[in-house]
């Protein structure tokens, strides 16, 4: 009688520790890594303002340009998703301007709000928009800089491998220029030419993304 309930405890125990470490193994496997790809098609307007010429005298102002940009960009983003949660990654993509041309190079950081296929997400894109905004009749041109990018959407299943995603999103470009400093000559008739000043502005945008995710 003692045998078989040793027996007995000693499978029970052996029952006990097979389950918990298959338990064990499945939250690990649960927080494993693995490559994830998105690539977007996306189209933004420009909000707001933004200073252009300054001129100076007696009745010096700033002047300021409506943001009138509409932007088409694709990109792609390469990286690692933890835990079907979180992802991180490198993008890099092509701007097409009304008036520039750009090629940002942006860090990314995700979240899927759940682990499931079909999930409302989150992301941020933070890097160098390098190209041209070209000039025009209201402003210089100017060289990209810094931009941002903040967006949340909404991904569901299509395939084994395949997701696919809407999004909106607000997008910051800076861009370094310069104005043109006028001064009034002494029968205040017309403006003259005085000099050039750098500076930066940032431009507002804001838009809509389709997105494909694999896996």
């Amino acid at each position: 009688m003692v045998k078989k309930t040793c027996i007995g405890l000693l499978t029970a125990v052996s029952l006990l520790g097979f389950f918990r470490s298959f338990s064990q193994e499945s939250d690990t496997a649960a927080n494993t890594l693995k490559y994830f790809n998105k690539t977007e098609l996306g189209v933004s307007m420009g909000l707001g303002s933004f200073p252009t010429d300054v001129y100076s005298g007696a009745n010096g102002r700033t002047l300021k340009a409506k943001n009138d940009e509409i932007v088409i960009n694709l990109q792609t983003v390469n990286g690692v998703m933890y835990n079907n949660r979180w992802l991180l990654g490198l993008s890099v993509g092509v701007e097409k301007w009304r008036y520039g041309l750009f090629w940002p190079i942006c860090g990314y950081l995700g979240y899927n709000f759940k682990r499931t296929d079909n999930s409302f997400f989150a992301n941020i894109y933070l890097g160098y928009g390098l190209g041209t905004r070209y000039s025009t009749s209201y402003y210089n041109q100017a060289s990209g800089a810094f931009t941002l990018t903040i967006g949340v959407g909404y991904k569901m299943k299509v395939s084994k491998n395949l997701r696919f995603g809407y999004e909106i999103f607000y997008k910051y470009q800076a861009l370094n220029s310069s104005y043109n400093i006028y001064h009034a000559d002494t029968t205040n008739t017309q403006w003259i030419y005085n000099s050039s000043l750098d500076y930066k502005i940032g431009l507002n945008f804001a838009g809509l993304k389709i997105a494909v995710f694999l896996p």
